[in-house]
Parts: C-alpha cells; sequence; structure tokens
C-alpha cells in the first residue's frame, strides 16, 4: 500500500508540489520503498524545528495544534484500507508522514504551523464543535474499520448531515479549523493558474493530487475570507484557496488572528464553550478556571483553578474550588478602611502581604447586590482593572502530569481466512521483489490469484516484481497487465489502476 501509493504521488509531485517538497521528503527520512520509523523520524527531523509523535489515530483538532505548537507533528501508526487507498477518511502515516513532514524543514512553513498551532490552541469551541468532531470522528473510524457494517456507515453519515445542519455561531475554534484546513492540509501556492501543491491532503492523496488540477475545482486567493468557506473531511474538496508565498499565510493568520474576541466578547466565549478557560490580565498574571458568570465588576469562575504569569502555574499558590475575581479593586481603599466597593460588588478584608500582584487577604467576604458570593479565612485576590481576553490554553503545571499512555498501534484487528491468505501472498510478493526473483518464482503467486479474481493491487505488485526482474516483456507481465486492463474497467476507472500500470511502464521505458 505505501508503495503503491508513493511510487504514484512522489514522482508527479516532484513536478507539480511547492520545491520545498523534494527538500523535505529526504530531509524527514522518507523513503519510497518502506515505510518510515516514526521515532526514527523524530531523530532526522531534529536539525528543524520539530519533532513526531506516534498518536493513536483521529485525534481532537485542538490537541492536534497543541502538539504543532510545540514543535510536535503528531503521526497515526494505521495506513489506510485498500478500498480507500486513492483517499483516506482518516488519517494515517502515508497523509502525516509523506504529507506534513516534507514541508517541516522549510523555516518558514514550520513558522507559519506553529503560529497557527499556538492559535489555534487558544480559541474556545462550541457544543456544536464537540458534536460535529465526535460525529467525523465516528464516521471516518467506520469507513476505514473492515468490520464495519454497511448500515453502521450509513447511520453515521446520517447522523453527521443532522449535525452539520444545525444552526450554531461560528466559533473561533472553527474559524482556526478551516484556515488550517485550507492551507496545511489544502493549500495551493502561486498564482491561480500556475500553482505548486503543498497541502498534506494532496500531497499524500493519489486522487486529490490529480483532481485538483482540474479546471472544474475552483482556485481561489487565500485570504481571511476563506473561514467562512466550510470543508468535508470524508470527501473531496469543490474549490481550493492559493497563497502567493509562504509568508503570504503568516499574513492571512494575522488577518484571522486580529478578528478574534477581546475583553467582555472573549469572556462570553468562554462562557457559552463550557471549557476551561484562562484569563489574561494586565502585567502577565493570568488566572484559570470555568468562567461561570462576569460583569464589569467580577468574574465568577467554576471548578479546579490556578493562578499563573506567562503561561505557568505560580509556585505556592494553591488550587482552589471556584474563584472569584474582583475587578477594578482599590487597594489603598482597602488598607485604609478594610472595605471596598466597586459598583455593586463590596469586598471586606484585611490586607497580609501583596507580591507579585497577588494580594493575600485574611478573613475575606465578598457580597454582589447585596447577596453574598464569598467566604474565605484567606484568599490570593488578583489585583486587575480589567480582564485583557480569554482563551482556551491552559498554562503548564494546570493539569496534574499523567502515566505515559499504554495503548498500542497500529490497533490489534480481526481478518478472515481469506484476508490473512491475501497479506501472506502480498508478503511473499515483497520478498520475491527484494531478491528480484523473475516469472519462475511469480507464477504460484498468479495461480493463487485465482481466488481472488477482483483483486487489483496484488496483480500490480506482481506486475511490479516482473519489471524490477527486467521481465516487463515477459508473457506473464502481458497476461498481468491485461488482467489489470480488465480490471480497471470492471471498477468504472474509480481504482488508480490506470496510474499504476503508466508508473511501471515509465520504469522501463
Amino acid at each position: 500500500m505505501w508503495r503503491f501509493v508513493l511510487l504514484q504521488t512522489h514522482a508527479r509531485l516532484l513536478q507539480r508540489a511547492h520545491p520545498a517538497y523534494a527538500a523535505g521528503f529526504a530531509a524527514a527520512g522518507i523513503e519510497v520503498d518502506r515505510i518510515p520509523h516514526i521515532a526514527r523520524m523524530s531523530e532526522q527531523l531534529a536539525a528543524t524545528s520539530f519533532r513526531t509523535v506516534c498518536v493513536d489515530g483521529f485525534i481532537p483538532p485542538r490537541a492536534f495544534q497543541a502538539f504543532q505548537a510545540r514543535g510536535l507533528l503528531p503521526i497515526a501508526a494505521d495506513i489506510r484500507s485498500a478500498e480507500h487507498l486513492a483517499y483516506t477518511p482518516a488519517p494515517d502515516i502515508i497523509h502525516e508522514a509523506a504529507g506534513h513532514a516534507p514541508f517541516l524543514a522549510n523555516a518558514d512553513y514550520a513558522r507559519f504551523l506553529r503560529r497557527i498551532g499556538a492559535l489555534s490552541e487558544r480559541a474556545f469551541e462550541n457544543a456544536q464543535d464537540r458534536r460535529l468532531y465526535d460525529a467525523i470522528h465516528l464516521l471516518s473510524e467506520l469507513k476505514e474499520d473492515p468490520a464495519s457494517t454497511p448500515a453502521q456507515v450509513q447511520r453515521a453519515e446520517a447522523q453527521l448531515a443532522s449535525v452539520k445542519a444545525e444552526s450554531s455561531e461560528l466559533s473561533e475554534a472553527t474559524r482556526m479549523a478551516r484556515l488550517y484546513w485550507w492551507t496545511v492540509e489544502y493549500g495551493l501556492i502561486g498564482t491561480l493558474t500556475d500553482f505548486r501543491l503543498y497541502g498534506a491532503g494532496l500531497l499524500s492523496s493519489i486522487g486529490e493530487a490529480h483532481f485538483c488540477q482540474r479546471p472544474n475545482v475552483q482556485k481561489r486567493w487565500l485570504d481571511a475570507s476563506c473561514v467562512e468557506q466550510d470543508y468535508d473531511i470524508t470527501r473531496s474538496q469543490p474549490q481550493l484557496f492559493v497563497a502567493r508565498s509562504f509568508g503570504d499565510l503568516e499574513r492571512v493568520l494575522d488577518e484571522v488572528a486580529r478578528g478574534a474576541s477581546r475583553g467582555a466578547a472573549a469572556l462570553e466565549q468562554a462562557r457559552r464553550s463550557e471549557d476551561v478557560a484562562t484569563l489574561e490580565l494586565p502585567g502577565g498574571l493570568a488566572i484559570t478556571g470555568g468562567v461561570h458568570d462576569f460583569s464589569r465588576e467580577h468574574v465568577a469562575l467554576r471548578g479546579p483553578c490556578r493562578i499563573s504569569r506567562d503561561g505557568r502555574v505560580l509556585d505556592g499558590l494553591p488550587e482552589t474550588d471556584g474563584y472569584l475575581l474582583p475587578l477594578g479593586i482599590e487597594l489603598d481603599a482597602l488598607r485604609r478602611d478594610g472595605r471596598v466597593r466597586v459598583a455593586g460588588l463590596e469586598l471586606s478584608g484585611t490586607l497580609v502581604r501583596q507580591q507579585d500582584g497577588v494580594a493575600w487577604l485574611r478573613d475575606v467576604e465578598v457580597t454582589h447586590a447585596g447577596a453574598p458570593v464569598l467566604r474565605a479565612s484567606s484568599y490570593p485576590l488578583l489585583l486587575a482593572e480589567h480582564v485583557v481576553t480569554a482563551s482556551a490554553a491552559v498554562p503548564d503545571g494546570f493539569y496534574p502530569a499523567t502515566p505515559f499512555a499504554g495503548t498500542r498501534v497500529p490497533k490489534p484487528r480481526s481478518y478472515a481466512d481469506a484476508e490473512r491468505h491475501l497479506l501472506a501472498l502480498h508478503e511473499q510478493v515483497t520478498e520475491l521483489m527484494q531478491a528480484r526473483l523473475g516469472a519462475e518464482a511469480v507464477r504460484p503467486l498468479h495461480r493463487a490469484l485465482d481466488l481472488y479474481p477482483h483483486e487489483w493491487l496484488l496483480r500490480w505488485n506482481l506486475l511490479e516484481a516482473l519489471v524490477v526482474a527486467g521481465q516487463s516483456r515477459h508473457a506473464l507481465a502481458r497476461t498481468l497487465g491485461e488482467e489489470l486492463e480488465q480490471l480497471e474497467l470492471r471498477y468504472a476507472h474509480r481504482e488508480p489502476i490506470a496510474t499504476g500500470l503508466a508508473q511501471l511502464r515509465a520504469l522501463t521505458s
């Protein structure tokens, strides 16, 4: 599977992809003849600003972005099934190793990838985003699982359509996800009529790398309006966006980032997301928790809350269960009167000490519009006139350390006897091709294919073995070629058999 896809895409993309692709292919330690080892790829990429990390298939978009913000490229260890050889609906090692990794050696692209990762990590989701992710995840997993039934896939497709039909305000997380999709995944670079490919979805797909060239696929200049354009991860794209250069990517990213909410609007995004939020305050301090309520005088947080500075939880300050952040407190008035009022909010307590923007109070009581909202014997009060912004990112140290995941990938799958036999035949073809054995070794495997009249990939592998052995004109090679042409008609050109045959003819010319 790896060889077939890479032989088709790599040769074609040397002409169609941005020049950085060819240089980065070798820099990432990727070879056409063998599936890469993820840990060795990481070592190879050490000269760049990125490393690789193995993940269990489809992970939430914000988690994927958080990895990239830290210079880590997540790679799924699974590989696509034969049914989705030309285009896979789920992440796999072909897409992420051969699609994403080659451009990491380009400094401009790598910088953009880190920046869009960091901004996406900060963007709030909404409830529909989470339902949409769950629906896409389920559908992509079912489409790649040999054990799934057509009825299961049909139900999952209906569920995804139902979620997409829901009306909901476009979240900032969705805007960033769309920008990522139309650049990192499906981006073109150059001009509207003379462009090169750099998106990983195009670089790793036999079908997309070819179909995106067609005139019926609309080409549009990349600008901030691309975040208004939705996409379908399970299908080919009807339009693509063209950036003028890798530097142009950062310009568009800056435009989208300038539209992000700040102040009260960011607090409202945080409240509606029902997610953990980090409230950034003047002077570099921040408080992290779930936004429950807010006004011009205060912000009420729920759940575990921690104070941080410059992205790291401050040592010596305890985690609190919920937190009330009064805004605009005058510390001098508190020192003088032991009580301070800000509009409808009243705070009383004794100041014990003040350090780095945190005022430690004793015997604290806070009321809002006359109703008690906080009582504490000791309280670390953050001194802030206002909230600068809120983000979904959390500081280092907010969550406790967890054990390394025990999940092993690829996950074991059960195969029917016929599938197991077919896999064994594939392994035998690999061995005889490496030994450059010819027709006498290929013939018994060809006879075994009488049990699999519709199996085209193994026939192509057998023909490739004959080409590698210098026997492309052998009678058995002609027979295999004719069988493959008949199968191309049988599959109504839906399988990439013709491109595979053209690749083998190119090897003999």
